[in-house]
């Protein structure tokens, strides 16, 4: 495998490389001075409550009312949209056959390296997503023109509300038992760590040997 010099897989390692040099240093810090490591595993222990992060994202908003103010205005404009992309959609749909929009994805995108068979899917799948969704536009604005009712009976079953909170709080009990590991044998476990990113660094030195020009 050739690496290419200021490519992404490059300035990747690099960091890798980094990242080990950091992990050997701290991993001699365990194995000489362990007593002074007591004050950075209290920081570490600082818990961050993902339930307090996500707090605000568990407020609703209701906007249904305000959307649905003027629905004749609201339907005309999602139904001219959605069949101005339908029509034209279709059109040059139907001019590009699979392995040309494979090719020009593959062109809009240089940088990612993928077989001619997954731009064509890619390609096939995002005029899919396309359509299906000017067609689902078509539909909402044809109820919100005609036929109101119906469309709020399907808003009313979609707005179940799921809580991000109560799904994540199970990741908010912290687990320390790893911790309380390490703390209990540093010397051991510096030496761990020093061996396993010294080993990593070697290798990550000898894949950049094969940079090429």
């Amino acid at each position: 495998m050739t690496i290419t010099p200021g490519s992404t897989t490059y300035y990747f390692i690099l960091f890798l490389i980094v990242g080990n040099i950091l992990a050997v240093v701290v991993g001699m810090l365990m194995m000489t001075v362990p007593h002074r490591l007591r004050s950075w595993y209290s920081a570490g222990k600082r818990g961050i409550s993902l339930r307090k992060l996500t707090k605000p994202l568990d407020v609703s908003h209701e906007t249904d009312r305000a959307l649905l103010k003027h629905p004749q205005w609201l339907g005309a404009a999602m139904l001219a949209g959605s069949a101005l992309i339908l029509i034209k959609g279709t059109i040059f749909i139907s001019g590009v056959s699979a392995v040309e929009g494979g090719r020009l994805l593959a062109r809009l995108y240089l940088a990612t390296k993928l077989p001619s068979g997954a731009w064509e899917t890619l390609w096939l799948s995002m005029i899919s997503l396309i359509m299906l969704g000017a067609t689902l536009a078509l539909v909402v604005g044809l109820l919100l023109m005609f036929d109101v009712k119906t469309l709020k009976r399907w808003s009313k079953t979609c707005n179940r509300w799921i809580s991000l909170r109560s799904v994540m709080k199970p990741a908010d009990k912290p687990n320390y038992g790893l911790d309380k590991l390490v703390r209990d044998t540093p010397r051991i476990w510096g030496g761990v760590i020093t061996l396993l990113a010294l080993y990593v660094t070697f290798i990550l030195i000898g894949v950049m040997r094969t940079v090429g020009p």
